[in-house]
């Protein structure tokens, strides 16, 4: 993190190479540690204005590849040609909104992140429940084998949540960026290797 009267290097980073947010470089980091975005790939980034983690995803899937971008607030940057965008609110999103994409992504990203009142508790359950509809949207629109990137505000619940993603994800990984603001509670969870098994079971069962 920069300090006081310090320009911060990420954002100057991202400035000169034509990122529109600093946030772009945990993105970065992660998929340079464990390629979670591959060429050709089907990528759904929640909560994606203002556009950077949409700038990245578009460059690593390539031509080949496809993006889809969903918030209520439309991304601030130009969008490339291999990227779609659907004016929604994830917390009320529903399968018929995006019947196309059922089972189809390859990945999913959530850098949603809720608005902070300061008070630790209230934001951590904020984040998690924000946290836990990209988890319920991933279910549904990821195929077998994929990957899931999540934001998560460090808490009490946090190692609750990272239990569900075990039951759907051959392996997790907790991940601080450094990127990441020293101050910041941030962290990132990864799931690689989506089973579905949940998903599957629910939907045998008519629930």
């Amino acid at each position: 993190m920069a300090h006081p009267g310090v320009k911060d290097p990420y954002r100057i980073k991202a400035k000169q190479e034509g990122y529109y947010a600093r946030s772009v470089y945990k993105l970065q980091e992660i998929q340079e540690r464990y390629r979670l975005i591959r060429t050709g790939d089907l990528v759904a980034d929640l909560g994606c204005h203002p556009g950077s983690w949409l700038q990245f995803s578009a460059r690593a899937v390539g031509p080949r590849g496809r993006v889809l971008g969903i918030d209520l607030k439309a991304p601030t940057i130009p969008r490339a040609d291999n990227v779609a965008f659907l004016k929604a609110d994830i917390l009320t999103l529903s399968r018929e909104q995006i019947p196309l994409w059922a089972r189809q992504m390859d990945v999913v990203l959530s850098d949603l992140a809720p608005n902070t009142s300061g008070v630790k508790w209230l934001d951590h359950q904020r984040s998690l429940g924000l946290s836990q509809k990209a988890l319920e949207t991933a279910d549904w629109i990821l195929k077998p084998g994929g990957g899931f990137l999540v934001k998560v505000f460090q808490g009490e619940d946090l190692e609750r949540f990272r239990r569900d993603l075990k039951t759907r994800f051959r392996k997790t990984v907790l991940e601080k960026p450094h990127s990441s603001r020293s101050a910041s509670r941030e962290v990132y969870l990864l799931g690689l290797g989506f089973t579905g098994e949940d998903r599957i079971r629910d939907e045998k069962q008519g629930l």
